[in-house]
């Protein structure tokens, strides 16, 4: 029963990390690499919460990186 527990405990660390990174990620940091971010529908930001809750240490590396994708390019701008 200690092994259970100790799993649930550090699932629901790990949901709760990862809850505070995708909010503040996609309140302030999700347009700063993303430039399709800035125009999404209203619907976007909580769509993807869960999947940045999953995932949030690959979030916070790209965020951290500042490697801008989708960005508009002198090519795309014509």
């Amino acid at each position: 029963m200690a092994v259970a527990n100790m799993i649930v405990l550090m699932l629901a660390a790990w949901f709760a990390v990862g809850a505070l990174i995708a909010i503040a990620f996609l309140a302030f940091g999700v347009n700063r690499i993303d430039a399709a971010a800035k125009g999404a529908s209203p619907l976007f930001r909580p769509m993807v919460f869960l999947g940045c809750v999953m995932i949030w240490p690959a979030v916070v590396v790209r965020w951290l990186s500042g490697v801008k994708i989708n960005e508009e390019t002198e090519e795309g701008a014509s």
